[in-house]
């Protein structure tokens, strides 16, 4: 079956409908292979909206429309599988006001706005969806909403893979993000989900960047293969970057910069082709219990008035020295394990300093 809505006033100034299929209060349709496709400009293909509003919507296909693909709103539910939602004007799916749906196994892709827009505290559950090539975002998280993403591929974005701002949350676990024109995974604005258990690789910019107060946790990640830094962390931002893999990147493995904060702490970093960690111009990080090793550059650079702390760490194996600190930087530096780096150990120049007495850093060979 095929459904149309095609007004002769595209922009509804004379119709009060603005939906193609709209599901309305307590109404749990089951809806089948339909096509489906509007021209107005406002509204959406499909809307569902309301308490009790649940329908099973399947192997459909939205595609095509000059608004909204799929609407759902007002604590409206359902369950959404195995659709084709593609070339839609605005985003593919919207979720907003407590809107709640089961999405799988949808195709979503093409899209001339963003893949996914959860906002004004819309939540779902995401799963095994194939997200791509997207003008915007894959997936964009804004205003308190809070989705589950489990499973999803979300790449060849134009711009990001995953955009949480204006204080969003959201879980992202398990998912592969990967081949997005802008980093992976964007944070921002007091913004605060969890990534976890993610592959982020081969962006052409970075896998995650956090900047301007953003949050987060950063946990049992993959990543790899990217443009600029695996995790880069700026102006304000303080998240919990943890448990992670971050290597063979293109540029350094973490850069924290333009007073970047947060506790970094277990991470594996290695064979990244600038330097391990970065810490500049004000930044204030907690470096702990990592393992920075094998880099083609400097394992842990302090530049720039780059201060924190780093402590417990192993760093070794690097192409210079294990650490350098230079030009008004000053960290506390403790009870680390350096050694193998062909240029030394610690290397300070350039007025650079450290706070912490030479004798409590472990800085000769380790077996």
């Amino acid at each position: 079956m095929t459904i149309r809505f095609n007004p002769d006033d595209k922009s509804a100034q004379h119709h009060n409908a603005h939906h193609c299929l709209e599901i309305t209060v307590n109404c749990s349709p089951n809806i089948d292979h339909c096509i489906i496709r509007s021209t107005c400009t406002v509204g959406s293909a499909v809307c569902v909206s309301g308490q009790g509003a649940c329908p099973t919507i399947k192997h459909c296909n939205i595609s095509d429309c000059e608004n909204v693909g799929l609407y759902i709103t007002d604590h409206a539910q359902g369950i959404y599988e195995d659709n084709e939602i593609s070339n839609n004007a605005l985003a593919g799916i919207w979720v907003k006001n407590h809107g709640n749906p089961i999405i799988r196994r949808n195709h979503i892709h093409h899209g001339r706005d963003v893949g996914v827009f959860t906002f004004d505290h819309g939540m779902g559950y995401f799963e095994n969806c194939n997200i791509h090539r997207n003008r915007i975002a894959g997936f964009e998280v804004k205003a308190y909403a809070n989705p589950t993403v489990v499973r999803c591929e979300i790449h060849h974005g134009q711009t990001g893979g995953i955009y949480v701002h204006e204080k969003g949350r959201g879980q992202f676990i398990e998912n592969k993000i990967y081949a997005n024109n802008f980093a992976g995974v964007w944070i921002t604005s007091n913004s605060d989900p969890t990534i976890r258990g993610n592959a982020i690789f081969n962006g052409n910019q970075g896998g995650v960047y956090i900047f301007g107060d953003g949050r987060g946790l950063i946990e049992s990640n993959d990543i790899y293969g990217n443009a600029l830094a695996g995790i880069q962390i700026r102006t304000n931002s303080c998240p919990i970057v943890r448990h992670n893999k971050i290597h063979d990147g293109q540029h350094g493995g973490i850069y924290v910069h333009e007073k970047g904060q947060g506790v970094i702490e277990e991470n594996e970093v290695y064979s990244n082709t600038l330097a391990g960690v970065w810490v500049t111009t004000g930044s204030t990080p907690v470096l702990r219990k990592n393992r920075i090793h094998s880099g083609k550059q400097v394992g842990v650079y302090f530049y720039d008035n780059g201060h924190g702390v780093l402590e417990d760490n192993d760093i070794y194996n690097h192409m210079y020295s294990g650490v350098q600190i230079r030009t008004g930087s000053n960290p506390k530096i403790r009870r680390n394990k350096i050694w193998g780096g062909q240029n030394g150990g610690i290397l300070v120049y350039n007025s650079g300093n450290t706070a912490e007495p030479w004798r409590k850093v472990y800085n000769q060979p380790f077996q």
